[in-house]
């Protein structure tokens, strides 16, 4: 099947992208949040690719557990019956994209890390490869609402102009 015969089959976001990221906002958050914490560490010199690798996945893993705790926090306040481990395990696993999302803006910092590429590099790919995540992430949101080429084209574009957005910010302030 071609790519083009894959976008047309109104089948292929449910049976692809709904069982691989069932929490779309988070993941979609979580590259966000990533993108914008690699920016803004590229604009300090003395900021190593090792170093703004840990802080990245420090960052990802302190969102995920902080919205797993408002979470369980806001259920039990709400007043639903009392938390079990279960609860705990399922809200942890749903909100695991926000975090899961981060690990791809790694991989640029990692090869950095171990001297594959530049520090400017690194840094650089790892805010463009959340902007194509974003774009990614666009084309699979407009697939699973079963929209045509004209929808995908459009979320891809609202998305892109997210990730854009971030990378003009990072340009343009000092």
């Amino acid at each position: 099947m071609t790519t083009i015969e894959r976008i047309r089959d109104k089948r292929y976001p449910s049976r692809v992208a709904g069982r691989r990221s069932p929490n779309l906002v988070g993941t979609i958050e979580g590259t966000i949040v990533a993108m914008a914490v690699v920016a803004g560490l590229s604009e300090s010199a003395t900021v190593s690719p090792l170093r703004a690798f840990w802080i990245l996945l420090a960052t990802g893993a302190f969102f995920w557990i902080a919205h797993v705790y408002a979470d369980l926090l806001a259920g039990r306040i709400q007043g639903r019956n009392r938390m079990k481990p279960s609860d705990v395990v399922a809200v942890m696993s749903r909100e695991w994209p926000l975090f899961q999302s981060t690990f791809v803006l790694a991989v640029p910092l990692g090869l950095g890390a171990l001297g594959i590429l530049s520090r400017e590099l690194a840094l650089n790919l790892a805010v463009l490869v959340g902007a194509a995540a974003l774009v990614g992430w666009g084309i699979v949101f407009s697939r699973r609402e079963g929209y045509g080429l004209a929808g995908i084209v459009g979320a891809a574009s609202v998305n892109a102009t997210v990730g854009l957005l971030i990378i003009a910010l990072k340009v343009a302030l000092p």
